[in-house]
């Protein structure tokens, strides 16, 4: 009963699949009354001649032309004076007073050692290090640690760094202090 109903449904299925007689799946315009050609229908453009009057007559640019200027703003960068001046590098600091270490500490042990130190003139320094495999042929120190000190432009100057087996990798910044001037932008138009 079921494999006739199948068979039913399948036969049923071909029927309604199968072309129309007349139909091959292509395009026959004469079937819809159209010839296939192209056919131009003419849409003649007609200008309206409409001038712009706002109030005071026709605008036409023959008295007074526009002229384009460049609208972009351009900007640059400025360095702006400190408002302090940097105490560090005045004529004779040097000369004069000599440099004086305000804080200094160490430690120093069999496998690793530590130490840090500042100095009246802002120059800090900071290291710790260990002794990597120790009692081979291979053994080595790795350290990591920064150093600082205040530039001549008045910016501080810091760089912080390790120094391993991958050897030595420092990372700088620039900082801005009270005797640094600061960048800004500016308009420069």
């Amino acid at each position: 009963m079921i494999g006739k109903l199948v068979i039913a449904s399948c036969v049923l299925a071909a029927v309604l699949a199968a072309p129309k007689p007349g139909e091959d799946g292509k395009w026959h315009p004469q079937k819809y009354g159209d010839t296939g050609k192209y056919v131009h229908i003419p849409n003649p453009y007609i200008h309206i001649d409409n001038p712009y009057d706002g109030g005071y007559g026709p605008y036409n640019h023959l008295i007074d032309p526009y002229i384009h200027e460049e609208s972009r703003d351009v900007y640059k960068f400025v360095m702006v004076p400190p408002n302090d001046i940097n105490p560090y590098y005045k004529e004779g600091y040097y000369k004069n007073n000599g440099i004086k270490i305000i804080k200094q500490r160490h430690n120093y042990q069999e496998d690793k050692y530590d130490f840090d130190f500042e100095t009246e003139n802002k120059i800090r320094a900071e290291e710790k290090a260990v002794l990597k495999h120790p009692n081979k042929i291979v053994d080595g120190t790795a350290s990591s640690g920064f150093y600082e000190y205040i530039g001549p432009d008045g910016f501080m100057y810091r760089v912080d760094y390790t120094a391993d087996e991958n050897g030595f990798l420092p990372k700088l910044k620039r900082l801005e202090t009270p005797y640094s001037g600061k960048w800004v932008l500016e308009k420069a138009n």
